[in-house]
């Protein structure tokens, strides 16, 4: 079990110059902080660890006692009533808040200007959750493994006569079998002109000889996802659908080669976007090259222009670069890595060439 503490200690130092506490309404940042998953609580951490509440209904009592051990629980119907108490005895003048994930009815509910005042505190874990520990990486490379598992026993089965929406059941299937809670988001399986469509949502497109289909694919794990893509060929491969591919598996090694402690995010995506750049495809790379994966399935750091942050040792980040050819079709080749003190661990492994099946 992580020490819970130890990370509501180092949020401590992180807004103790401008509050004397920090709330958390979000799921995300509650598990974070104390292991605790039910889907109804509110976490306060105070300058002092004594001061520290988690908040949560009658429905998961045993729950919070169990998944987290470390902090007073306090079982209440009327979370806002019971936080305007707690302010009040530590005497509070000031509460950080993230802004991005605290909605407005929830903010203005702390509001009193005649006791309180807001302090917005943006992101105000990612210093903290971007750099993982043992154990977020030990569930991260599970949940990988799994997801590499199942999805290099599914291709190898790929048959012209299926349709997409089967494909997207056989995944989850293969996950659960393997012991993964669940999907870390709803697959993606994209195959003929559908792959042109970087979000596709799974249909009854039946597989065709000459497809290519793209599947981005994840398994959840004890709360951490995992993310991977491949596009593979059904029967044969198109002079034009291996020049595409190419560029892209030739990208998606330079960023995985540029993906090392203290590398500038943006640096990475303009290595990548560089290699698709001169293969004159371009306008055909339209989302960013990764962005980190854990708790939640996109999370700081993303790798795009405009994001100076350095890369550390213990970040896990996808790498995923795609050309989208409209009304033809497309490719994208992405892994999860884990960043260390060399070359980034590639955390879901499996072939980056040209594979046909059927």
């Amino acid at each position: 079990m992580p020490d819970y503490l130890a990370r509501r200690n180092s949020l401590r130092k992180i807004f103790q110059d401008s509050a004397q506490c920090a709330v958390f309404f979000d799921q995300v940042g509650v598990r974070y902080l104390t292991g605790f998953s039910g889907s109804n609580s509110v976490l306060y951490v105070g300058s002092d660890a004594n001061q520290d509440r988690l908040l949560t209904d009658s429905r998961y009592t045993q729950r919070a006692k169990t998944e987290s051990p470390d902090i007073d629980i306090e079982i209440e119907s009327d979370f806002i009533k019971k936080l305007h108490d707690l302010l009040t005895l530590n005497l509070v003048k000031k509460i950080a808040l993230d802004p991005k994930r605290t909605n407005l009815l929830q903010a203005d509910s702390l509001k009193d200007k005649d006791k309180f005042e807001i302090v917005a505190k943006s992101e105000i874990l990612t210093p903290l959750r971007a750099i993982k520990d043992e154990y977020e990486i030990k569930q991260i490379k599970k949940a990988c493994a799994i997801t590499a598992d199942t999805l290099w026993y599914l291709i190898n089965d790929l048959r012209p006569g299926i349709n997409e929406r089967k494909i997207s059941s056989l995944l989850q299937e293969g996950f659960l079998k393997r012991g993964a809670d669940g999907l870390a988001f709803a697959s993606i399986v994209a195959s003929g002109e559908n792959s042109a469509t970087p979000h596709h949502e799974p249909s009854k497109r039946i597989l065709q000889r000459g497809d290519m289909i793209t599947i981005d694919c994840g398994a959840l794990v004890n709360g951490y996802h995992a993310d991977m893509t491949r596009t593979v060929f059904i029967g044969s491969c198109a002079d034009w659908q291996k020049d595409i591919y190419d560029l892209v598996m030739n990208a998606q090694a330079e960023g995985r080669k540029k993906l090392v402690s203290g590398a500038i995010a943006e640096d990475v995506d303009a290595a990548v976007r560089k290699v698709i750049d001169v293969g004159k495809c371009g306008d055909f790379f339209v989302h960013g090259t990764g962005h980190g994966v854990g708790l939640e399935i996109h999370e700081p750091v993303f790798l795009t222009k405009g994001v100076k942050t350095k890369l550390s040792k213990g970040s896990c980040i996808t790498v995923e670069p795609g050309i989208y050819l409209p009304g033809k079709g497309g490719v994208r080749i992405e892994d999860t890595c884990l960043i260390t003190d060399g070359d980034a661990e590639v955390l879901t492994p499996g072939s980056h060439e040209i594979i046909c099946v059927a």
